[in-house]
Formats: C-alpha cells, sequence, structure tokens
C-alpha cells in the first residue's frame, strides 16, 4: 500500500472521505486531526493514489513497540471496495498480525472481511460494536444532503428533530446560588 505523506495529499484525501460520509466517518476524522499537525504521529496508507478504494489508518512502526497494547496498536479502515479491501490486507504486512491489536471501522460490511483475514490467519477475533451519537445539526454541517438522502445504507437512519432542552433551577436553589456568586 502507498503511504501518503505530503499535506496536500493528506486534505485531499481528507476531501474525498467527506465525501463519503457517514460510512468513512472513523477514517475522516482521524485524517482530519493528521491535516491539523498529526499528533498522533499515525501515517495514512491507500492501496492506490489518487482513485483509491482501501485505506488503512495506522501509528508510525516505531510507535508499535508493545505487541500486547492494543490500544497503541490500533489501526482504521474504509473501503468503497470490500474484495478490494481483502487483497489489500491479505497481500500487504499493512497490519501486524503478531500482536494484540485493534480494527476500528464505520462500516458494518467490513467485519466479515477483517473476520475472513483473522480466520486465514488462525486468529481469534472479537467484536464489539458501539453507537455513535452526532446531533441533527452536526449531522447537517458534516453531510449537508444528509436530510434529504432517501437510499441511506443499511443501519443509518436519518438525524431526528429534538425539542429544545430547558433547564431551571427549582426555587429554593435559586437563594443558594445567589449566596454562592456573592463575594
Amino acid at each position: 500500500m502507498l503511504h501518503l505523506q505530503s499535506a496536500q495529499m493528506l486534505l485531499r484525501l481528507e476531501k474525498c472521505l467527506r465525501k463519503s460520509l457517514p460510512e468513512s466517518l472513523k477514517v475522516y476524522g482521524t485524517v482530519f486531526h493528521m491535516n491539523q499537525g498529526n499528533p498522533f504521529k499515525l501515517k495514512a496508507l491507500v492501496d492506490k493514489w489518487p482513485d483509491f478504494n482501501t485505506v488503512v489508518i495506522r501509528p508510525q512502526e516505531q510507535e508499535m513497540t508493545d505487541d500486547f497494547d492494543h490500544h497503541t496498536n490500533t489501526y482504521q479502515i474504509y473501503s468503497k471496495d470490500l474484495k478490494n479491501c481483502h487483497e489489500a490486507l491479505s497481500t500487504s504486512d499493512v497490519i501486524n498480525w503478531k500482536q494484540h491489536l485493534q480494527i476500528q471501522s464505520s462500516q458494518p460490511s467490513l467485519d466479515e472481511v477483517i473476520q475472513n483475514l483473522a480466520t486465514t490467519k488462525f486468529i481469534k477475533v472479537k467484536q464489539t460494536q458501539r453507537i455513535l451519537y452526532i446531533t441533527p445539526e452536526m449531522a447537517i454541517k458534516l453531510l449537508p444532503s444528509l436530510p434529504e438522502t432517501k437510499n441511506l445504507p443499511p443501519g443509518y437512519s436519518r438525524p431526528k428533530a429534538r425539542a429544545p432542552c430547558v433547564l431551571r433551577s427549582p426555587p429554593h436553589l435559586k437563594s443558594h446560588l445567589i449566596l454562592l456568586s456573592t463575594p
């Protein structure tokens, strides 16, 4: 896989990933932070450039010194083509399968690809799922066309409007608030 090193390439990758939200959210967010100075010293790998299908974000090799530290040994993956993803990950040494590691993705469809790869390497996989909650305002900011989308991918739903939340303090607490705020 190709290592994207230039700032221009990473900015272009971020722009392309933004067009694939919400599926690319995990990788998009990481590339966004890489473009803000790359505080975690990550590297972005693609199967080809500029018309990539698969993106893998991972730490630099020199950062992955502890084989049992699955927090450091974390990979984020996004792919437009599952077959291509399987080929790219199985024919390269992008993932160090000898380490305890995490593979994170916003694409449930990658579960089978990862499971198949792990099986061929006789590795046990423990899967966990997390739910991402995002405000409708942020969803529209990230992806303005989302509310009009008629064909969302399986497992995704349109943001629902929320009633505004109004917080009021009980009458007996107002005196305490005043006392606390006076010098």
